[in-house]
């Protein structure tokens, strides 16, 4: 499956979900200091948990907000080159969003939270996802929570249809749905989820309580 149908599909699906429920789920300077990510068990969304799913299954766990880590898509998918490899920056984290319109807020028992990042592609292959997917949050029991289309006041989100060629960098946010109570302890991303369907080279931001 060529990276950009899967791509440009997901992002159909995505954006149908949510106009049929309303909304209710679903500069080119490097930075300085960057991480390597290494593997992870798989993940699971909607709020489910599993063994793999757990605070620690992603590595580095030290990172932060603010810190860089280098991450890696699936080999040889690129339209171009054969690396596909990005610098992400968790730049900042909103425990409590606000929806720039009702469509995207949370529904009854559940509030938004908000996750911006910095995307700098570093491979020689084109990275072209959609920019939610490969986002999740995860709370202190484990669960995790993906991301879905929406925009905070806070700010643009990343485009459904994420396209960087090698050099390229955009910044952009990613909302989430999660239950009002709940503690979200960290932040996760991954390259090309729909194709590393076993959570391999997820970077992870730890969330300082």
């Amino acid at each position: 499956m060529h990276r950009s149908i899967a791509s440009t599909a997901a992002a159909v699906v995505l954006a149908a979900a949510l106009v049929a429920c309303g909304g209710s789920d679903g500069d080119s300077n490097k930075a300085a200091a960057t991480k390597s990510a290494g593997s992870s068990g798989a993940t699971t969304s909607g709020g489910q948990q599993t063994p793999d799913a757990t605070p620690g299954s992603t590595t580095p766990s030290s990172a932060k907000v603010g810190d860089t880590l280098s991450l890696e898509g699936l080999p040889g998918m690129g339209a171009t080159g054969n690396n596909v490899q990005a610098d992400i920056t968790l730049t900042k984290y909103e425990d409590h969003a606000k929806p720039s319109l009702e469509a995207f807020a949370a529904p009854d028992g559940q509030r938004l939270v908000a996750a911006e990042f910095t995307i700098l592609s570093t491979g020689d292959a084109t990275y072209d996802d959609p920019g939610n997917l490969g986002a999740k949050v995860i709370d202190s029991t484990g669960k995790v929570y993906p991301g879905k289309p929406g925009i905070p006041t806070a700010g643009d989100s990343l485009d459904l249809t994420m396209i960087l060629q090698p050099g390229d960098k955009t910044t952009g946010w990613v909302v989430f749905n999660v239950p009002q109570d709940a503690k979200i302890t960290a932040v996760t991303y991954q390259m090309d989820s729909l194709l590393q369907t076993n959570g391999e080279h997820t970077g992870r931001w730890t969330l300082l309580a």
